[in-house]
C-alpha cells in the first residue's frame, strides 16, 4: 500500500517525525546519501532526547565533505516535508539545503508491510510491525575512499558502521536505495498460551488504533491447509484493557476452544478489520499445543514445577510489572520495592541463575575499609556462560545514577576481583516502568514490564534457551 494509505489507517496516532540524513558536499553543494524518515506516536521532546542520547555516544559527525544530522519534527510538519521531497531537497543544515537530485513523493511511496524482527529500518528499541518503503539507489558519494579516510580521519570509525549505527538502519556497501521510510504500526501479541482446553492472548496496542480483532484457530496440522479444528474470534476493546502509560493499552483474553487437542496446532492472528482487512501479526510457524502442555509438566522444568505450587506465574508477574498494585508480598504489609526486588530474584532463578539477594540489608553496598562503596540489589550468576550479572532494580524510570552506579560495580570487580580470571560481568537494569524508550545506556542493559512479560512468556513455554538469548545476550543453545 501506498504511505497515504497506511496513514489514513493509523490517523490520530503518531505525534512526532524522526529525520536522520546522511549527506556528502559535491561541488559545494550538499548531496543526500542516505535519509530516513520514521514516524513515532512519542512526543517531540521525548524523541529529541532520544536523538541527543544517540548522539551523545558518537559525537558530532560533521567532517569538510560529510555529516550526518538526527531531528525530530512534529507530525503537524508533514505537508511542509511532502513539498520539500516533491521539490528534490530538504531544509536541513544552516549552511544549505540537501538536494536529492530527483522529486520525491512521500505520500505516494508503495510500502511494504513488515513483521518487526524483518526490515532495513526497524530503528525502535521496543519494536511493532510497520511499513516500510524504500526508493532510489546506493549512493556512489558513500564509496569514495577518500570521502571514508577523511571520516575516519575525524570520528575514527568507519564510514558504514558509523551510519548504521546513527540511523539505525540495516545498511551496507550493497543496500540499493538512499530513501527510507518507516511507519509502526502501535499493535502486537504480547503473550499467548494454552492449558486446560482455553488459549490465554495479550495484546499490546495504541488507544487510538480502531477495529483490532484477534483469532485463536486450531488445525489438525502445521499448515493453513490442514482441517480446522475450532476457532475463536474477538474484538479488542479499550475498556477492556489495561493502561501501560499515556498512550499504550494491554488487552487480555482467555477463550475455550473444547475441541481442541494436544495433537493439533494453534494459530494466533493480530488483524485491522476496518477499512479493509490488514494482518498485523499471522501466525506463520504455529506451536503444536502439545508443547504448550509439555511447558507446564513437572519434568520439563522441575524447579518451575515446583515454584508454582506456591505462586502462579500471573501473582510473579503482577509482582513485576505492577508492584505498587499488588497484594502485599510480605504477610501484613505491602512493601512495592521489596516485591519487586524478590520478584526479580525469582525470575532470574527460573531462568537458570543462581541468585543473592542484597537489596534492603546492610550488605547492598560494597565497602573499602570504612568508605561505603557502589552497591546492586541482586547478585546472579549463569554457570555454563560463566558470568556474573549485576542488576539494579527500580519500580519507576531507571535514574543516571543507577546507571553509573552498576558500571562502577562492574569495573572494580572486573579490575580487582576477576583480573585473572576468565569472568565476563554483565550490568542489567530492571524497572517496572510500562515503557523505557532508550532500552540501553552506556553498556548497561535496561529492562522495562514490556520486557520481563516477554521472557516470563519463555519461562511459561518452556523455552529458557531463547530468553536467555533474546534478553540477556547469551548464545542460543537449545
Amino acid at each position: 500500500m501506498t504511505l497515504r494509505e497506511f496513514l489514513d489507517r493509523v490517523e490520530g496516532i503518531y505525534k512526532s517525525i524522526d529525520l536522520r540524513v546522511v549527506a556528502v558536499r559535491t561541488n559545494d553543494t550538499w548531496q543526500n546519501a542516505l535519509t530516513v524518515v520514521r514516524f513515532s506516536y512519542k512526543e517531540v521532546k521525548e524523541l529529541e532526547e532520544q536523538l541527543q542520547e544517540l548522539e551523545a555516544k558518537w559525537g558530532e559527525v560533521q567532517t569538510e565533505n560529510f555529516r550526518i544530522q538526527l531531528q525530530a519534527v512534529i507530525f503537524d510538519a508533514l505537508q511542509f516535508l511532502c513539498e520539500q521531497f516533491n521539490e528534490g531537497k530538504l531544509f536541513f543544515f544552516r549552511d544549505g539545503d540537501v538536494q536529492f537530485g530527483r522529486s520525491i513523493d512521500l505520500l505516494s511511496v508503495e510500502g511494504i508491510f513488515r513483521d518487526y524482527d524483518y526490515g532495513y529500518a526497524k530503528g525502535e528499541a521496543d519494536p511493532y510491525p510497520f511499513l516500510e518503503a524504500f526508493v532510489g539507489e546506493h549512493s556512489p558519494l558513500l564509496k569514495d575512499e577518500r570521502l571514508q579516510s577523511e571520516v575516519k580521519s575525524q570520528t575514527l570509525c568507519d564510514l558504514y558502521p558509523l551510519v548504521r549505527d546513527l540511523l539505525e538502519v540495516n545498511f551496507s556497501r550493497d543496500t540499493p536505495f538512499d530513501f527510507v521510510v518507516a511507519a509502526p504500526f502501535y499493535a502486537r501479541i504480547e503473550h499467548r498460551d494454552f492449558g486446560e482446553q482455553s488459549c490465554k492472548i495479550r495484546i499490546k496496542f495504541h488507544k487510538d488504533i480502531k477495529a483490532l480483532a484477534v483469532t485463536a484457530i486450531v488445525r489438525r496440522g502445521d499448515r493453513d491447509d490442514t482441517p480446522l479444528r475450532d476457532k475463536a474470534r474477538c474484538t479488542i476493546s479499550l475498556e477492556q484493557s489495561e493502561e501501560l502509560g499515556e498512550y499504550m493499552r494491554l488487552w487480555t483474553r482467555e477463550t475455550e476452544l473444547l475441541n481442541a487437542t494436544p495433537a493439533d496446532y494453534l494459530w494466533v492472528d493480530l488483524i485491522q478489520a476496518k477499512p479493509t482487512a490488514l494482518d498485523i501479526e499471522k501466525s506463520s510457524f504455529p506451536m503444536q499445543i502439545s508443547r504448550f502442555l509439555e511447558s507446564k509438566k513437572p519434568a520439563k522444568n522441575p524447579l518451575l514445577a515446583a515454584f508454582r505450587q506456591f505462586c502462579n506465574l500471573d501473582e510473579l508477574e503482577e509482582y513485576l510489572t505492577k508492584p505498587t498494585q499488588a497484594k502485599p508480598f510480605k504477610k501484613g504489609r505491602g512493601d512495592p520495592d521489596g516485591t519487586f526486588e524478590q520478584g526479580v530474584v525469582w525470575l532470574l532463578g527460573l531462568c537458570g541463575f543462581d541468585t543473592v539477594w542484597l537489596g534492603q540489608t546492610k550488605h547492598e553496598v560494597m565497602k573499602e575499609e570504612r568508605t561505603t562503596r557502589f552497591g546492586v540489589d541482586i547478585l546472579a550468576y549463569n554457570k555454563v556462560e560463566k558470568t556474573v550479572v549485576l542488576v539494579g532494580c527500580t519500580i519507576g524510570v531507571p535514574k543516571s545514577e543507577d546507571v553509573d552506579n552498576l558500571k562502577s560495580v562492574r569495573k572494580v570487580l572486573l579490575d580487582e576481583v576477576f583480573k585473572d580470571v576468565q569472568i565476563a560481568v554483565k550490568p542489567l537494569v530492571f524497572s517496572a516502568a510500562p515503557e523505557l524508550g532508550n532500552k540501553e545506556r552506556e553498556g548497561v542493559k535496561l529492562f522495562d514490564a514490556s520486557d520481563i512479560r516477554c521472557i516470563l512468556n519463555y519461562v511459561r513455554q518452556g523455552e529458557i534457551a531463547r530468553a536467555l538469548s533474546d534478553y540477556f545476550g547469551f548464545p542460543f543453545r537449545p
